[in-house]
């Protein structure tokens, strides 16, 4: 399968444990709702769905990550999405089907999707879906001041934040609200596994407007300051945290599934 560049990509830094690593690939923007900047009202393609990966269907993932974003990923990267059950959980993939997939969510129809080649993956989405998205996300205990009582990381007090470590998606399928879907249920999935969550956050390559683009249209701030020397390979080398709270619209998600009218998602 043939893959397009991306439009935009930020770098991860090369420190020594590649869990520090984060890159991210964005589709094209459209303006969001002021009123709703949160939430993710555009339906998915009626051909698109949204899985979580298995032995058959990370191959694809690998691939798509190892094309769109520059950055060379070790393997346990990718095999502890089938090793770790949480990291399992906070991965996504995107699937184009031949045909449209039957569902209990109103899904819009996009007829500037074009066609691509079939894919093997596993018995339930069938031979006749393909990869054309992808995100990777861990959580990270929200670090306290040192004065403070320290809690261990995986105590039910502790404040839990969401890193998103990599998200890709094919430039034909831009535009569409897939990538902001991709986040949403990762967000979703998370607020299950850590009611303490309090907020999602990602750097960003402080060169790439568009990347911030994206990441502002949907409710995220960008911080200050510049976090310089990040980037080791590219100049400057500075990167912006982008980062947004979570909130109501988020836990109306996870209670019934819901999604909130208003706003646009790419």
């Amino acid at each position: 399968m043939e893959l397009s560049s991306p439009i935009s990509a930020t770098l991860g830094h090369e420190p020594a444990s590649y869990k520090d690593y984060q890159a991210t690939s964005l589709p094209q923007s459209k303006t969001a709702s002021p009123s709703n900047p949160f939430s993710v009202s555009t339906p998915l393609p009626s051909h698109i769905t949204i899985q979580p990966l298995t032995a058959t269907t990370l191959p694809s993932f690998r691939r798509t990550i190892s094309l769109l974003l520059p950055i060379r990923y070790p393997d346990a990267f990718y095999t502890s999405i089938l090793s770790d059950p949480e990291v399992s959980s906070l991965s996504r993939a995107a699937f184009w089907h031949d045909r449209p997939r039957p569902s209990k969510r109103k899904r819009s129809e996009n007829p500037t999707l074009p066609a691509q080649p079939a894919l093997h993956l596993d018995e339930d989405l069938s031979n006749e879906a393909h990869l054309v998205g992808a995100i990777r996300c861990r959580i990270e205990p929200v670090p306290v001041p040192a004065l403070e009582p320290a809690t261990s990381a995986g105590s039910p007090q502790t404040a839990h934040q969401l890193y998103v470590q990599a998200l890709a998606l094919l430039s034909p399928y831009r535009g569409h609200g897939i990538a902001a879907h991709l986040l949403e249920a990762v967000i979703t999935e998370a607020l299950k596994r850590y009611p303490n969550l309090t907020s999602v956050y990602a750097h960003v390559w402080e060169a790439n407007e568009e990347g911030l683009d994206w990441y502002e249209r949907r409710g995220f701030a960008v911080e200050e300051p510049v976090v310089e020397g990040y980037y080791r390979r590219l100049k400057p080398g500075g990167a912006r945290i982008v980062r947004r709270g979570v909130g109501v619209r988020d836990w109306l998600r996870v209670n019934d599934g819901s999604k909130v009218d208003g706003g646009s998602g790419n």
